[in-house]
């Protein structure tokens, strides 16, 4: 019998639902944009790890600094991309 006292991380739906409760965001805003940024790293939703949520996100913010410190802080926060509700 193997006992292991380590605990599992979630993945899937469930860390889904765990960074948008944690988030301390409105649940729409985050669900959106966290939805999107999972849909642009070619993941599956229901398969997602936390290790491919971390690359993901790693992606969405080395992209929101090429916007920034390419087109400038005003121009580019003000497109309305940033702007999703």
């Amino acid at each position: 019998m193997e006992v292991s006292n380590k605990k599992t991380e979630p993945c899937g739906q469930e860390l889904i639902e765990t960074v948008v409760a944690q988030s301390g965001l409105p649940d729409l805003i985050i669900r959106s944009e966290l939805n999107e940024i999972i849909d642009q790293s070619a993941h599956v939703p229901g398969e997602l790890t936390l290790e491919q949520l971390r690359a993901a996100m790693i992606n969405y913010l080395e992209k929101i600094n090429e916007d920034l410190t390419s087109e400038g802080p005003l121009e580019s926060w003000e497109s309305e991309q940033y702007w999703t509700c």
